[in-house]
C-alpha cells in the first residue's frame, strides 16, 4: 500500500475524481464526506491497510492528519 493508493481509495469512498483530494481536506471542504464515509475509511483502513483504527485516526480532521497517522504507524 503507498499514499497515493490510499488516496485513490478515499476519494472512490467520497465519490470525488481522483488526484483532486488535498492533505487539507475534511469533513468541512468535501460535501460527500459523512459519518457514512467516515464509517467506510475506517472499514478500509482495517481491512485493506492492516491498521487498526484508533482515537487518533478517527479524530483526524483532514486527510493529511491521516495520512500522517498511517505513515507514523508504517501502513505506506
Amino acid at each position: 500500500m503507498t499514499r497515493f493508493d490510499f488516496q485513490t481509495a478515499l476519494e472512490d469512498i467520497l465519490g470525488i475524481p481522483h488526484g483532486s483530494l488535498k492533505d487539507s481536506d475534511g469533513r468541512n471542504t468535501i460535501e460527500s464526506w459523512s459519518s457514512l464515509a467516515d464509517a467506510q475509511i475506517v472499514a478500509y483502513v482495517a481491512s485493506d491497510v492492516g491498521i487498526e483504527p484508533d482515537a487518533d485516526l478517527m479524530e483526524a480532521e483532514t486527510f493529511g492528519e491521516m495520512v500522517r497517522i498511517l505513515e507514523a504507524r508504517n501502513a505506506f
